[in-house]
């Protein structure tokens, strides 16, 4: 029988043997590399790599031209140091501490520590600016040259503010010069200033001021400050400077006065002021909201009189009424909007045309008031202006021009971000920005001094600020609490 032999196929391949498969030499052509080896990146790593560097780099060029345009020139040396001779800051030779940067330290210690005192100066003034002094010498710089110094300083760097663009929303007020609104809050002070500042709850606060800020609510900043005892009125603040011709003024109830409103009017600027909910002018002409509208007018009924009646259709009134002054009787237009809420007509007086403005529209302008709080709230809480506790009123005038300085400066850095980073700046909120500060207060003093900190530098802004400026102040106490432990 015949053998019978099974041919097997024939390959050229090479048969492979058995284990892992491994690959020796690179794939040609695919920036690839053995398996396991360590190499550098390839083309397409390098590539993106150096696109984020420059990307990184061109940022932080636009972020610093934005600072440069609109922060630093707030305060110039050579302006600070002509008007520390002005101002009388300068005492004594030599000078130790530059008025450069104890203004620079003053306004940046409201933003860096909770609790103002001269301290946070000393400590500001010794980590960024290097100044080596006793704590004696910068209690000495606080006086009267140094709160004309920082009144100057602020009233400069808001004239200096960059302008920032109205949002849609407050493209109609483009016909005021400007919208300023007037509030006041209440600063509570050391004791000692009982005499000067005296306190309306003298049963629980001894002595208290109160600052009168005027704010631009289109640009949202405060342009002008006035510093007196918590006892002073408001509305005695506001008729002490002289309305300005085509400015929109808008107040709340503790502004209300007849003889303001005509003083105001009879000054072509004009008003959008809260009516208290007792005020009863008299009806002379009705547009729309009222029942019976002719017979009001003839019987000349007013606001609060039990026999007017409002249309229950519209949920506004809107008319014009008379108001008694001690130089006769003005005419304005009050306007009424219904709030579900109270179930009563929050109620307005204001000199802009029914043509233009109706109640609606003004409801919605009045509460552009907010922002004047929200300013407030910006200086007490991230500026820590509510509470001060020093005897020397040249002393207590530095410190709240030196938080109002702050708050100006803080403004100009929220603008720089915006440009440089190509947003919108009203969707910065300066009160976030309040709060985040202290992180920002050190970067910005090195712009400020132009200096380009080392590692060995950074840390040794660090020791120095343990290490002098965060001492016992009291070391004598200590000595005696916990001294008698060494003896045996």
């Amino acid at each position: 029988m015949a053998n019978s032999t099974t041919v097997q196929p024939t390959s050229t391949s090479r048969r492979r043997p058995p284990g892992p498969r491994t690959r020796v030499h690179p794939r040609h052509g695919t920036g690839g590399r053995p398996r396991g080896s360590v190499s550098s990146p390839g083309w397409l790593a390098r590539s993106l790599e150096k696109g984020r560097e420059a990307r990184d780099a061109r940022r932080a060029r636009l972020s610093l031209k934005a600072l440069e345009r609109d922060t630093l020139p707030l305060l110039p040396k050579a302006e600070v140091e002509s008007l520390a001779h002005e101002c009388g800051f300068y005492r004594r030779q030599p000078r130790a501490i530059e008025a450069f940067s104890f203004a620079l330290c003053c306004s940046m210690a409201a933003l860096a520590e909770g609790k103002r005192g001269f301290a946070s100066v000393w400590r500001l003034l010794s980590a960024a600016a290097g100044v080596d002094v006793a704590r004696s010498a910068v209690t000495q710089r606080f006086g009267d040259g140094s709160a004309k110094l920082m009144e100057e300083l602020f009233v400069r760097a808001v004239a200096k503010l960059p302008s920032t663009p109205t949002p849609e929303l407050l493209s109609r007020l483009k016909e005021f010069r400007e919208v300023l609104a007037d509030d006041g809050s209440v600063v509570t002070l050391s004791p000692l200033l009982s005499k000067l500042f005296p306190a309306t709850r003298t049963n629980s606060v001894e002595a208290a001021g109160k600052v009168h800020a005027t704010a631009d609510l289109v640009r949202r900043r405060v342009v002008a400050v006035e510093v007196t005892g918590e006892r002073e009125s408001e509305l005695a603040i506001a008729r002490a400077h002289s309305p300005k011709p085509g400015v929109l003024y808008m107040r709340d109830l503790g502004y209300t006065s007849y003889d303001h409103f005509a003083e105001i009017k009879g000054a072509k600027a004009h008003l959008l002021y809260r009516l208290k909910d007792n005020a009863n002018p008299t009806i002379v002409a009705v547009r729309h909201g009222v029942l019976a509208p002719a017979e009001a007018v003839r019987r000349s009924l007013g606001l609060n009189s039990p026999e007017l009646r409002f249309t229950v259709s519209r949920r506004t009134f809107d008319v014009d009424a008379r108001f008694e002054t001690k130089n006769g009787a003005e005419t304005l237009r009050v306007v009424g909007v219904f709030n579900p809420a109270t179930a009563k007509y929050h109620c307005y007086v204001t000199t802009l045309s029914p043509d233009d403005w109706t109640p609606e529209d003004l409801a919605a302008l009045y509460s552009l008031r907010w922002i004047i709080e929200l300013l407030f709230k910006l200086l007490k809480s991230s500026c820590h202006l509510d509470h001060l506790d020093t005897s020397d009123p040249g002393a207590l005038r530095t410190h709240i021009y030196s938080s109002l300085l702050a708050a100006t400066i803080l403004s100009s850095v929220c603008h720089a971000a915006a440009t440089a980073e190509g947003v919108p700046v009203s969707i910065i909120s300066s009160q976030v920005a309040g709060i985040a500060a202290p992180i920002l207060v050190m970067p910005l003093m090195w712009l400020y001094f132009g200096k380009s900190p080392t590692f060995e530098e950074l840390a040794d802004s660090i020791v120095r600020v343990v290490a002098f400026g965060c001492r016992n102040q009291n070391p004598k106490r200590t000595r005696q609490k916990w001294g008698m432990l060494g003896h045996q």
